[in-house]
């Protein structure tokens, strides 16, 4: 299991015509001819409309989403290279929807107030991260994303990711084989690398065509294709160095621009820029500051970073090794571990602010399971990886990461993280590993591009350089690095956010579109007010229940037959006893009727039946609730309430036997007839079934 380079990965997701702009694509000949328009003589500016491929996998209606394919040279510095097609997409502005159906109000629509009403002619193009993340990632989180309350929003799938004529489809999946130390993870790791790049050649890929600054050319193509003389930016991420390179290509295009998480385009100028370690020490440190402000955080979780430093340290030269079924994945049919996902995997939650309260409770959760080894966990890790953390398209990172000068800078941020954070530093990569990536760049023909294509970004167009006070990869002092190039940039910090706010917080949206309606004006960036320090959930509720069912599904999906009979045959029993004896009385009193003398067995059954689905309620609610904060979360545990409803299962486990013994004595006394009774019995060990299965799968109290 190649767990190096996969969380690197994560470091670093109609056949009818459409209407993608209002205007015909610009003819070539009408284009302002300079040094820089002849790169672009040999793009056709062709565009094919396409069923999109992410339908049936994302929920939309028709004219909600469109994509198509435009046709670009792959280096249009090479007179003869290939031709490749880029996929795109097209959300199309909710404006007008919203009177045929009923919107629902949320608290962030308080700062869409000043914004005019109508749909925008000046659409927003959005650049996306990694990089190597694909659309269907960007579609599926953009789609209900309020900036489409007035404005149209294209994103381009960058070349060589996906649907844009991705080199390496099968990365990381080439001759599977057993890694059973450290050391040979991360060369596995080079492999890969050399694998991708020597297959991509022998295909007449042209590496050094997937950079930055090719890839800015291909967004002012998109432009010129659509037909709009002027747009509106928005990248995140590896889309901010995007962003930076394309207001250097086609700054007569942009409109207003909005850059968030950023990396800065002139990697090489600062070691700092790459500190991953660093920044996340930066996290664990600011995370610890908020969590000693809450009484209930400091008491359990008073050490966050040492207490994963310390489960770090128990897996160096000492892997957690499970047995597993899957030999495709897992050749001698054993996963190995090692210390970099122990370390890099609480790193992950950083990334959306909505984790944050989990994560105090999660590192502590995480570090007593490695350290006990935890066979469950990791066997259900071994089963949801599937391969790989996602589906960047790794091919083109790594060309994008060498031909932009990344990989040095890397190589040189990371020895210095491993010297000032031996435990952290040392998790992820050895100087070696380093100094071997930074080689291979070269070997493989993708050396990095002149150094004038990096300088630092001037321009003068209205901009928003936004940052998540918290963001674990991007962080600040990336951005303050950029602004002064900025000459009408205004920097906004989203305090308590992650990895680009923009998209995550609900009212950036309304923000944007303020922005983009009147860019020379002062920004309203009253958003940033709706941020609120996270409330940690102390103690975090514990359970294994998740990997417990993830491990038995990655075993034999089978076997989960047993423990749904169990807990639903228990639900359903006691939801129909609830039913009859609730409302049973009420009947009777219609039908002028008297109860059967039952002594106290009928309240038992009552209350049995009561409490167990207040039980069932509460745990399910704290499921939904967890889950809807980070879905990663629930592997670990619940929101702290999710007790109440564990102790209500044992409550709901006495009240079911003294139901059953109080049945017993009427049953001595014959004093009801035999169903009753028989129902009577059933519901109390219907309690007694659903307590004891939350006891045994993880869900009790103690």
């Amino acid at each position: 299991m190649k767990t190096t380079s996969l969380l690197v990965t994560w470091i670093l997701v109609t056949t009818t015509p459409l209407a993608f702009a209002q205007e015909e694509p610009i003819p070539e000949e009408s284009l302002v001819v300079t040094s820089a328009a002849d790169l672009f003589a040999r793009d056709s500016y062709r565009i094919d409309t396409i069923i999109c491929p992410f339908k049936g996998s994302i929920d939309y209606q028709p004219g909600d989403i469109e994509c198509g394919l435009l046709e670009v040279p792959e280096n249009r510095e090479d007179p003869d290279s290939r031709f490749i097609e880029l996929h795109f997409v097209k959300l199309n502005s909710r404006w007008g929807k919203d009177e045929e159906e009923e919107k629902e109000e949320d608290e962030s629509d308080k700062y869409a107030e000043g914004l005019a009403e109508g749909k925008r002619e000046d659409p927003v193009v959005y650049l996306t991260g990694g990089p190597g993340a694909p659309v269907t990632y960007y579609v599926g989180r953009f789609k209900d994303h309020t900036l489409l309350d007035h404005r149209d929003l294209y994103i381009l799938e960058q070349r060589g990711i996906g649907s844009s004529d991705d080199f390496c489809p099968f990365y990381g999946a080439r001759n599977a084989s057993d890694l059973t130390t450290f050391q040979q993870n991360l060369e596995a790791a080079s492999k890969d690398v050399a694998y991708c790049a020597s297959n991509a050649r022998a295909g007449s890929v042209d590496l050094t065509g997937y950079n930055s600054v090719e890839n800015a050319r291909d967004v002012k193509a998109l432009r010129r294709a659509l037909g709009f003389e002027q747009w509106n930016v928005w990248g995140i991420s590896y889309g901010s160095i995007l962003g930076q390179a394309y207001a250097k290509e086609d700054p007569e295009g942009i409109l207003a621009m909005a850059l968030d998480a950023i990396m800065p385009l002139s990697i090489a100028d600062s070691d700092d820029y790459w500190r991953v370690v660093h920044w996340y020490d930066r996290d664990l440190k600011k995370l610890q500051e908020i969590c000693d402000r809450q009484p209930d955080c400091a008491s359990h979780y008073p050490d966050i970073g040492g207490r994963l430093r310390s489960a770090v340290q128990s897996m160096v030269d000492n892997p957690i090794v499970v047995e597993v079924k899957d030999t495709e994945l897992y050749p001698s049919g054993k996963a190995y571990f090692f210390q970099d996902i122990v370390a890099f995997l609480p790193f992950l939650f950083f990334y959306e602010q909505d984790n944050y309260p989990g994560i105090p409770g999660l590192v502590y959760a995480w570090a007593d399971a490695v350290e006990r080894r935890d066979e469950t966990l990791f066997k259900a890790l071994a089963s949801a990886s599937g391969g790989g953390f996602g589906d960047s398209s790794d091919g083109m990172r790594n060309a994008i990461m060498c031909n932009d000068g990344g990989i040095a800078s890397l190589e040189r941020a990371g020895n210095q993280d491993m010297a000032d954070y031996p435990v952290l530093g040392n998790a992820i990569n050895t100087a070696e590993s380093l100094a071997r990536a930074t080689a291979l760049c070269s070997e493989l023909g993708m050396p990095m591009r002149p150094g004038e294509d990096f300088l630092p970004t001037r321009t003068d167009v209205p901009a928003l350089i936004i940052e998540g006070d918290m963001d674990p990869i991007t962080p600040p002092p990336n951005a303050k690095a950029i602004l002064p190039g900025f000459s009408n940039g205004t920097y906004v910090e989203f305090p308590f956010a992650g990895h680009g706010p923009s998209r995550s917080v609900k009212c950036a949206g309304h923000m944007l579109n303020k922005f983009y309606d009147n860019p020379t004006a002062q920004p309203d960036i009253s958003c940033v007010e709706s941020m609120e320090e996270p409330q940690i959930y102390a103690p975090l509720y514990e359970t294994n229940i998740g990997p417990r069912l993830m491990a038995v599904y990655g075993e034999d999906k089978k076997k989960l037959a047993g423990p749904g009979l169990w807990a639903g045959g228990s639900i359903l029993i006691l939801l129909i006893s609830f039913l009859v004896l609730t409302f049973a009385p009420l009947v009777r009193r219609m039908e002028k009727r008297q109860a059967a003398p039952a002594g106290r067995v009928r309240l038992y059954a009552w209350l049995s039946a009561t409490v167990s689905l207040l039980s069932v309620g509460i745990i399910g609610g704290a499921f939904a609730v967890t889950a809807d904060a980070s879905e990663m979360l629930v592997g670990f545990g619940l929101v702290p309430w999710a007790k109440y409803g564990a102790w209500m299962g044992v409550v709901a486990g006495l009240l079911g036997l003294a139901t059953i013994l109080s049945g017993l004595k009427i049953k001595r006394r014959e004093s009801l007839p035999v169903g009753t009774l028989l129902g009577f019995v059933l519901t109390g060990a219907a309690a007694m079934g659903l307590s004891s299965f939350l006891l045994m799968w993880g869900l009790g109290p103690f």
